[in-house]
């Protein structure tokens, strides 16, 4: 979009709107609450999106599919989707059972509650009947039909392995200048993620698998363009000012807060 736009006024001579001089205005008091982010998930066998009959079905949708809703489009898996890391975190998200849950966290714990109780499967059980999961969260740059949409990539159970990997590249990716070899910041590189099945008996399921596709190259106007937008976004979630959209069952009220 341009940043001046020229147009007639009453009297009928020509005034200049400078469209950068008015960014921001309008949106003053939009609070953090007011704000959230997409989550992206790989769909599975029962995912909703996956179920013809669910009213969240998704047209084509098919397990190992990365899907996010209000993203125009399913992501095939074995394509993968190109994303750029403006933060990432770890936190341990408390769950009610799935037969009492409203599809969304009850609240957000920075570390494992003292009175939890781990379980076989790595889950750990609170007095109060819910359990915490360790997370990985990603909030990211997703590059989709070509444009840059900020999602949140959560990753748990057994999609921790592949979250390990990917921040072993992202701290393992190196730049070098006059002064030296130094690590940049996550948001310095563009990294795909593709999704690939794992069987265990009778179950099945996909995990994220990652891979690093290039570094930008700040010195070209678009990567600068997104390095600026990624930096932003790392500048807003470490301010608490962004969170995940869950989507909860309808008159659900989940209570989230910023991971």
């Amino acid at each position: 979009m341009e940043k001046e736009v020229v147009k007639k006024n009453s009297a009928g001579s020509l005034a200049t709107i400078n469209l950068r001089s008015d960014s921001g205005k309008g949106a003053e008091e939009i609070r953090s609450d007011d704000v959230s982010t997409p989550i992206l998930k790989i769909l599975h066998q029962l995912s909703p999106e996956c179920n013809e009959r669910d009213p969240k079905y998704v047209d084509g949708a098919k397990p190992g599919m990365i899907y996010a809703a209000g993203f125009t489009k399913l992501i095939d898996g074995n394509e993968g989707l190109d994303v750029v890391i403006a933060h990432s975190q770890t936190r341990y998200p408390e769950w009610q059972e799935r037969g009492d849950s409203a599809s969304a966290p009850v609240g957000t714990h920075m570390d494992i509650p003292a009175d939890a109780v781990e379980e076989k499967n790595g889950r750990y059980r609170l007095p109060n009947g819910n359990y915490v999961e360790k997370t990985a969260y990603f909030y990211v740059l997703a590059m989709v039909d070509s444009e840059l949409k900020p999602a949140v990539i959560a990753m748990r159970s057994s999609n921790l392995t592949p979250a390990r990997e990917l921040n072993n590249l992202i701290k393992n990716l190196r730049f070098s200048d006059s002064d030296g070899s130094f690590n940049p910041a996550a948001y310095a590189a563009v990294y795909n993620l593709k999704t690939v099945g794992k069987t265990a008996g009778s179950k099945s399921w996909h995990v994220y698998k990652p891979s690093r596709v290039r570094n930008l190259d700040v010195a070209e106007k678009a990567d600068a363009e997104i390095y600026e937008v990624a930096q932003q976004l790392q500048k807003t979630v470490s301010k608490g000012s962004a969170k995940p959209q869950y989507t909860c069952k309808q008159g659900a009220k989940a209570r989230v807060e910023a991971p």
